[in-house]
Parts: structure tokens; sequence; C-alpha cells
């Protein structure tokens, strides 16, 4: 569901939140909602706090981190914000109380923060700037293109994100089980960012040439142009085939708020369409429009 997609209202809150850990709770610090750069940044760090100042960040990682929590803190700052029960699933074998005593660990070491969604309560996670620096020095190593981000920003885009990670499990899994692998992870942040820069310079130009051009810059990002716009997925994955051929797919999180114009433009952009399983049965029939004429997957 890209952002621009999105037209609710937003008025559901991120509040701090606590992660109990053997019957005492950490709290973590309070964080702005005024938006992140390029790569995610939360104005709230701005001032450095000694707490979040962890030892040896130059080092690969701090010697309390084990292979899990290294993985745990790589995927959310591929994703920005993961849902805690998310992170248990995938990353600490589906034990919700042992995840929350990593999580709190991490938090007491500056790496993490939490928010709790209201009214619903859902308890999102986000890197900090030292986790964000801790975990960019790591991945520089292993995967220069990879971008990270940190900082919560709106409750909606918390649970988007995190909605994103349960479609990148499941695509991965279909992914893997054909003998690929995935190499990087992109949001659509990232391709944004890239398109409009390029967009921008295009001002002035006669229209045929910024329409020539305009093709051209969708080609370079493997997209293409729809009615004269480019779309962007909420997702990509880049992976490595069983024959080392370089290939990806495109995402896309569509829920039952899409308009027609919409779903027409994702499906003619080739992207993959995937939605919970009560917006799916709700899509269905839309989804036999002749314009659109492509199943949609469930999560």
């Amino acid at each position: 569901m890209s952002r621009s997609d999105r037209g609710r209202s937003d008025d559901e809150r991120l509040e701090s939140s606590s992660l109990p850990i053997s019957g005492r709770e950490i709290q973590t610090e309070p964080s702005s909602r005024s938006g992140h750069g390029a790569s995610g940044a939360d104005h709230s760090d701005q001032a450095a706090d000694p707490r979040t100042q962890v030892p040896g960040l130059e080092r690969e990682h701090s010697p309390s981190l084990n292979e899990s929590d290294v993985k745990a803190l790589t995927d959310i700052g591929r994703f920005r914000a993961l849902a805690v029960e998310d992170v248990a699933r995938h990353r600490y074998g589906g034990d919700l109380d042992e995840t929350r005593k990593h999580l709190a660990t991490l938090t007491r070491q500056g790496l993490v923060r939490s928010r709790t969604s209201y009214p619903e309560r859902s308890v999102y996670v986000t890197l900090t700037r030292a986790g964000h620096r801790l975990v960019t020095a790591k991945g520089e190593r292993e995967n220069p293109n990879q971008r990270l981000y940190h900082g919560f920003v709106k409750t909606r885009e918390a649970r988007h994100d995190a909605a994103l990670y349960r479609l990148y499990q499941q695509e991965v899994a279909r992914i893997e089980r054909k003998g690929g692998r995935v190499r990087r992870v992109v949001l659509d942040f990232e391709l944004k960012q890239s398109i409009n820069r390029q967009l921008a310079k295009l001002k002035g130009l006669p229209n045929a040439e910024q329409v020539r051009d305009k093709h051209q810059i969708a080609e370079q990002h493997g997209l293409t142009v729809v009615k004269g716009k480019i779309p962007l997925p909420d997702l990509r994955l880049e992976y490595e085939g069983p024959d080392q051929q370089v290939a990806k797919v495109d995402l896309e999180l569509v829920t039952s708020h899409y308009h027609h114009d919409n779903l027409v433009a994702k499906a003619q952009a080739g992207f993959a369409m995937y939605a919970f399983a009560e917006d799916a049965a709700r899509l269905r029939p839309a989804m036999q429009d002749p314009e659109i004429m492509q199943d949609i997957l469930s999560l």
C-alpha cells in the first residue's frame, strides 16, 4: 500500500511504551513524530543521551549480541518499524517472552526503542541512531547497497511497515523454495527519492521530451509508465536465482480501500499484489476486471 495511496485519517497515537523483563519494565525514550530523513532519521535523537552510547560500536557488534539479536536489528532497520510479535515469530522461534527480554536488553543498550499504538495497543520497535550505526557498519561489509532506516513516524506508517515484513517473509519463502536467495530489500521511500530527483530535472522541457525522458527514468528503475505516471511498489526484493541470475519482484500490499484506478495501475505496472485475508476476499471480484485480471495473494 504505497504511502501516496493511503487517504484514511490517522487519529491513533504512537506513545512511548515499555518492554517487560523479569517483572520489571524497561522504559524507552520519548521520540519526535516530526518525520525522518533519507535514512529514516528520528529527530528526537539529536541530543546525545549517554544511555544510547554503546561501547565498541566500531567493532563488528556488541559482545552481548547473539546472532538472533543481530538479525532482528537488521530486519528492523530494513523495514523501519516491526511489530514485536513478528520479531518473535521470525527471529526468536516464536517465543514472545524471550523476545521481550532480548528487546529490553537492546533497549538498555540504546539500540532500539518501542512505541505502543492506540487504541489497539500493538507494540512496535525501531532502531535508534546508535542501533542504526551499529547495523549499518555491519551491513556495509555484507551488502553496501542495502538501505537502513531508524525512527518512528505516524502510527499508520508503523503498522504498514510491519505488515510489509510479513509480506516479505512470505515472498522470501517462495523465492527460497525455488532455490533463490534475496540480496536486497527496497522500500518505496528509496525508489521515490531517486525517481523524484530525476523527474524534477524535466521541468521546463517540451512536453514530448518530458514524456520520452519519463519513460527512460522508469526503465532505469525497472518500472513502467502507466497513464502518464510511474507507479511505485510498496516493496521490491532483489534476489539471485538458482542459476545465479539477478532478478527482482515488485510487491504491493493492497486493502479494501483501494480505488479501481489504483488497482488497475498496480496491475498494469506488473506488481504482485498481496492483501490480508479479510481484504483479499473483498477485493477478488474487482480483480476479475478485464483491466486487471490478476489474482491477489493472501497474507
